[in-house]
């Protein structure tokens, strides 16, 4: 037994030494070999632990922390790669990453600790660091006020510091052009005093004198309409003279930004070389939605008075109003088939995607991508005249083929994967929701990987084997909230329905396959009478079912019963992290059975596959571990 100490507590737990942690991991790894799986852990960087002495209130993926000690962690585990969030820098005040401000990069990723080192020159002092982390005031959550505030010191201290630097000045000749977009579109809402392009020139910023003055100057009514319109007509004389204006008036808030964005792609390509060196691919996520700067730049290109959607359905009895834009159909392909202007946007854009990912992508919503669900933005309920599939309904956009309802997939997307020498199987498409019959003929055509979920009773023995698994990710109740509610019923003659059949299937699809019928009867009896079986049940039928590859939401692996973020709400969400002693949690909450049992789901899996024959040492080595990580 071996007692630790953590946050000032004593705990017991039983966790391997180094020698039993050596044939842990390579029981572990043996046994996903011969069940031929690959595994992910789905966390966002916000979510990353941090040690005390340098938690700055949120995580980072490219933290001191992060590599030193969750890498490894996770490696050791038999993990090989990581999904995160989508990286877009975030708007101001909304703590989504799923509605970026633009694809520049979220600066929150950059990890504080590293600027007060000899290898950024010292550009953060220690006190200023020092400082913010003695005054966090949160050390298991995200504060995003105090961290918005709390970055926004540091980081303007470094660029102070660092912005006359050889590498700044040579990263700004380099890279300009790639952020000039995104850097003015964060200045303009500055001067606005709010980030949305519509609404643009009603702040305070201009007395109306100086509207006046910049009129007669320029010819043009006011900022507001030319500011709105920036690339509409870039090239036009009033575009020029203000985005002239713009870099030189507001020069130290234009250099901040792409001040901030050489940190971070600096820090990415460091993170991509020692990922390969540790065995830890990170694993990208693309939003459905365009970013706002995209959105502003390429106005003339989207459908007027639509955005995309979903459909009324089981979930939303009203259908779900996104409000994201989509880009008019015959300007992503001309007649001929070739790339239009909207077309070659989203090329470069996914091209983007997969150079900063070399463990692939996951697309949100490909579903939108092959058959989107349209409505019109001006109407205050979805009905059949106003909304609908564009591509399925009759009209200018239907689409006659298959081949035609792939084509951002074969023309775009795919072609951007292969570039950078990733193959399809990288890409992970999620498909959950309304699969018309467009989209199921595409993904089984291009033998796509989609996902399935349990919680959403998806059945694990029926699961494609070109399919991701999961129990759920970070839209889902954590696995203990839903084995919780899921047990309500377990006595309940009237409501029980649900409780008796997943657990029948869960028996079947996890029993060893040495059980005759009698011994199965009794082991789904078990898996019914007892938590503890029935969460290495649920886990052993990810790693026993066809599917190719298992994701774990690092609230599930980890046994926190928290929701990280509930649809349709903004309050309290993106927020949930590991602490520092995430690693002495996890044997904690594994010995508590709140949390798997790695090498006893392993074992599970093998046994139900009948592979524990001929694999006797293998089944040792996992059961003597397993009995290792269950002690208390």
């Amino acid at each position: 037994m071996k007692i630790q100490k953590v946050d000032n507590s004593l705990s017991f737990t039983r966790k391997p030494n180094q020698k039993e942690m050596q044939v842990y991991t390579n029981s572990v790894n043996k046994g996903l070999e011969l069940l031929g799986k690959q595994v992910d852990i789905i966390l966002h960087n916000a979510s990353a632990p941090a040690v005390r002495s340098e938690n700055t209130g949120i995580g980072s993926l490219f933290s001191r922390t992060s590599v030193t000690k969750l890498f490894p962690f996770l490696k050791s585990h038999g993990i090989t790669g990581i999904q995160q969030e989508p990286n877009g820098l975030r708007k101001v005040l909304d703590n989504s990453p799923y509605a970026p401000e633009s694809n520049a990069k979220n600066i929150f990723m950059i990890p504080l600790e590293k600027l007060t080192t000899e290898e950024y020159g010292n550009i953060l002092s220690k006190k200023t660091f020092d400082t913010i982390v003695n005054n966090n005031p949160n050390r298991e959550e995200v504060n995003y006020p105090y961290v918005r505030s709390m970055y926004e010191l540091a980081l303007r201290e470094a660029y102070n510091n660092g912005k006359n630097s050889k590498e700044f000045k040579k990263f700004k000749a380099q890279r300009e052009g790639d952020y000039e977009q995104s850097a003015l579109y964060r200045v303009l809402s500055k001067i606005n005093g709010n980030d949305d392009f519509i609404i643009w020139g009603n702040s305070d910023f201009y007395t109306d004198e100086e509207l006046k003055k910049l009129s007669q100057a320029t010819g043009m009514e006011s900022w507001k309409k030319v500011d709105r319109n920036l690339y509409k007509d870039k090239d036009s004389k009033k575009s020029r003279a203000r985005i002239a204006e713009l870099k030189e008036k507001y020069k130290d808030d234009y250099d901040y930004f792409l001040f901030q964005q050489m940190i971070l792609e600096k820090e990415n390509k460091k993170s991509n070389k020692l990922s390969e060196k540790i065995g830890i691919k990170i694993i990208g996520d693309s939003p459905v939605a365009p970013t706002d700067v995209e959105t502003w730049v390429n106005q003339e290109l989207f459908l007027k008075g639509k955005a995309i959607g979903c459909p009324p359905d089981y979930f939303s009895k009203d259908g779900q109003r996104w409000g994201f834009k989509y880009y008019d159909p015959e300007k992503i392909f001309k007649k001929d088939g070739s790339l239009g202007k909207a077309g070659k946007v989203l090329k470069k854009k996914y091209e983007e995607y997969f150079s900063s990912f070399p463990g692939g992508i996951r697309i949100d919503h490909i579903i939108g991508l092959i058959d989107p669900f349209i409505y019109t933005t001006a109407s205050k309920k979805m009905t059949p005249e106003n909304s609908g599939r564009i591509y399925s309904i009759s009209g200018k956009y239907r689409k006659k083929n298959y081949k035609e309802y792939a084509d951002l997939l074969t023309k775009i997307i795919i072609p951007s994967a292969e570039k950078y020498g990733l193959k399809k199987s990288s890409i992970i498409c999620e498909d959950l929701g309304d699969k018309t019959a467009p989209v199921k003929q595409v993904m089984k055509k291009l033998d796509l990987t989609g996902i399935s979920v349990t919680q959403f009773d998806d059945r694990g023995g029926k699961v494609p084997k070109k399919n991701v698994i999961m129990i759920g990710s970070h839209d889902n109740a954590s696995f203990l909230e839903f084995m919780k509610d899921l047990f309500k019923y377990k006595d309940d003659r009237t409501k029980n329905e649900r409780f008796l059949r997943k657990t029948r299937l869960l028996g079947e699809d996890t029993a060893p396959k040495s059980m005759d019928e009698q011994e199965k009867k009794q082991y789904i009896q078990e898996i019914r009478m007892n938590k503890d079986k029935f969460l290495t049940a649920s886990f052993a039928e990810l790693f026993a079912s066809p599917a190719r590859r298992v994701q774990i939401f690092f609230t599930d692996f980890f046994g926190i019963a928290k929701t990280y973020n509930r649809p349709g709400t903004t309050q309290g969400n993106w927020s949930l992290r590991l602490g520092e002693n995430f690693e002495d949690e996890y044997y904690k909450k594994a010995s508590e059975g709140k949390a798997p049992n790695f090498p006893e789901v392993i074992a599970a899996a093998l046994r139900h596959r009948g592979l524990d024959v001929g694999n006797e040492q293998l089944m040792q080595d996992l059961d003597n571990s397993a009995k290792i990580i269950s002690e208390k």
